[in-house]
Formats: C-alpha cells, structure tokens, sequence
C-alpha cells in the first residue's frame, strides 16, 4: 500500500481469469493469521494457511510486563496492547519466519487489524446518499478521535433501510490514523508483502461467511472469538447489517481468570483452555463438571458470551422486526474452546457450526480451519479487484 492509502483500496489489474486469492493476513495483539484461498468452479478451498505468535513483547520491546501480572512466574505469553502494535509496528511478529514467501502464492495482500485497533461505530444522518453522507461522517468521526479528518483514513456504508429512524439513515463508519495504516503497510512490504487493501474485521467477517453460505437473503450472526474482544457480525447478502464490539467476552480475560485461579502463566493457562477441549469431563453433560474450576470458568464465560448473543438478537429484532438469524456462526481463535457450540445454541436456541471450507492442507482438523475464517475473508478481496 503506498501513501494514498484507503480502507478497500484495489489497485490490482486483472490479467487472467483468478484462481489463488492474495494473502490474507489478520493482525491481533497476540498473533497474526494468515491464510490464501483458491476459487475452482465456484468451490472456495484453503491452500495455505499460517500462525506467527506474538514473541514475548517486554523481551523484545524493552518493555516492562503488565503490572500485578504473575509477578511470580516467567511469562512467555506474548501480548502487545493495541496502541503498542500501532507504535511499534509488527516486525517483531516475524523474527525467523523467513519461509513465507515459499507458503504464499504473489506478493499482494489484504490485511486488517482486529482487536479494536480499526475504530467502528454508527452515526445516524440526515442523507440518503452515500456521497452526501461521507463528509459528515469524516468530520464526525474525526471529532470523535480528536484529530484532523486529514489525519485519518475513514470508510463508510449504510446499513439496511429497516434501520433508518424517522427521515435518517444509519451509516457504519471505519476509521484508522494515516500514519497507523503507513505502518502496516511498510512493515509487510518489508516481509515481501505488497499490501492493497486494509479492511475492517466486519466486512472480512462477512466475506468470509458467504464462502459458507449461498442463500444471501437469510441472516447469519457470525461471531469471531477473539483475544482482545470478540465481534458480533449480523450478515445478510454478503453485507454486515448490525456490529457489536465485546471487549468483556475476550480470550485474554478468560485466560487471565484462569491464570489467577490455578497460580500459571498466561501460556500456560492456554494449554490448560485448548487442550481441555477433548477431556470427556469438558464434553459431557454430567454433574462431575461443576467441580471442576476450569470447567466452571470456561462455562461463566460461554454463559457471558450467550447473554451478550440474547442481547443482540433483541435488539436485531426491534430493528429489523420479522428478519432474524437463522443461524450462529463461530470463527477465530476462540473456536478451540471446549463445548463452545453446545452451550451458544443451547443458550440462543440457534444451529451453530464452525466456519470451515475445504482445504488442501492434509491432515489439519476442521474445527480449527475457522480460527483463519477472517485471513480467508481477506483474501478473497482479490476477485473485487478491479
């Protein structure tokens, strides 16, 4: 991406009929995802896909570990909080990985940074017409951050007409600082990257759903399960139509809670969340379960999930009336978490499966295919290119 960067910016020629899409890299405070999809008659499979954690950020960075924090224990959880990313750039995600180039097809890219590093919000307006409507929400959106609308890269779009309250219309604005997305975007064309586009989570969430699911008159809630926050993504014809952020449902609280309760690091709290996924006392229905305290944080916080999940849907309902979802579907890191889909349909008496296509990638299981559903939505922005 060079210096007139933009939020869905495609500047890439299309020779030849497509078959491999760019690489699609997701950026979050603990890991990047990155992952390349191929199209063949009409059938969206994985070609590649790829996990780099975050090193130990106080190690490298010089900086000091989050205060209170295990002050007894070693900490090897790598952890970088949202405005450090965006100061420091993601080079240090790729000390030793050299080999990328080799798992990628091209050097074109779609990045997006999730954990709330891209701002969202909604702003109701007086204008039915999109380019009525973009100087305003420019203007109001760098009111909001304090700065220059100059300063900013902003993106907008409106949402259904069900939304519109009296004579308004409601537009989801996206916004990042310039010289935030300058960063990015250096920093992957230093790893042999040629970025084109930094897209918002919503829309690659979205994307990434409708390689799911053809039926685009239905509704689907598409929810990324996150580190720093999870993401609620309402999704009808290929478009999002309602976002809700949930800084409280996010993975580094859950592993943070856990950490506590057992005396172990963060790493080590992880091992004990993902692993638990395929202990018998995890997966059935018995008393046995509640005295377990893994079992009982992990199921606090799917309990939290679900009300958040209720919550949404009662206010979809208020707003888009007889249109409701017709199902729930999962993505992101949290995908691994033991009994996950029982307990959100169980809770929200909606079907829910896991974001998964097919893959060319061997023996790699299903069920986590959807922690890349965001970097696969990414990548599949080749084909809008022009």
């Amino acid at each position: 991406m060079n210096t007139a960067i933009s939020l869905f910016e495609q500047v890439n020629t299309r020779w030849f009929q497509r078959s491999v899409g760019w690489t699609g890299i997701e950026i979050g405070c603990h890991e990047i995802k990155m992952a390349q999809v191929r199209k063949l008659d009409g059938r969206w499979s994985l070609s590649s896909v790829w996990t780099i954690e975050n090193p130990v950020a106080y190690a490298i960075e010089g900086k000091a570990p989050p205060a209170q924090r295990h002050n007894r224990i070693q900490e090897s959880f790598g952890w970088l909080a949202s405005v450090d990313i965006l100061e420091s750039g993601i080079t240090p995600f790729f000390a030793g990985a050299d080999n990328l180039q080799g798992l990628f097809q091209g050097k074109k890219c779609a990045a997006t940074l999730n954990d709330g590093m891209i701002d969202y919000r909604e702003i109701d307006l007086p204008f039915s017409d999109l380019d009525d409507a973009y100087p305003v929400v420019s203007s109001e959106v760098a009111f909001e951050a304090e700065c220059d609308p100059n300063e900013l890269v902003t993106d907008c779009w409106r949402l259904p007409k069900s939304r519109s309250r009296n004579e308004s219309s409601t537009y989801a604005a996206v916004s990042l600082k310039c010289v935030d997305a300058e960063r990015i975007s250096t920093d992957l064309f230093r790893i042999g990257f040629d970025c084109h586009v930094i897209d918002a989570v919503p829309c690659a969430m979205a994307r990434a759903t409708q390689m799911m699911f053809q039926d685009h008159d239905n509704i689907t809630l598409a929810i990324d399960l996150g580190y720093g926050q999870s993401t609620i993504t309402m999704v009808q014809d290929n478009e999002p139509i309602l976002t809700r952020s949930l800084r409280s449902c996010s993975l580094i609280s859950l592993l943070e809670g856990i950490a506590r309760i057992f005396e172990v690091s963060l790493s080590d709290a992880q091992t004990l969340l993902f692993q638990s996924s395929s202990m018998d006392s995890f997966n059935d229905s018995g008393k046995e379960g509640f005295s377990n305290p893994l079992r009982q944080r992990i199921d606090a916080f799917l309990i939290s999930l679900s009300y958040e999940i209720n919550k949404t849907l009662e206010y979809s309902n208020r707003l888009f009336h007889s249109a409701s979802p017709e199902r729930i579907l999962l993505m992101g890191a949290g995908v691994k978490l033991p009994r996950v889909a029982q307990v959100l349909e169980q809770k929200t008496s909606l079907p829910t499966q896991f974001w998964c296509i097919e893959t060319s990638l061997g023996q790699l299981e299903s069920r986590p295919l959807g922690s890349f559903a965001i970097a696969a939505g990414l990548s599949c922005l080749a084909w809008d290119a022009p």
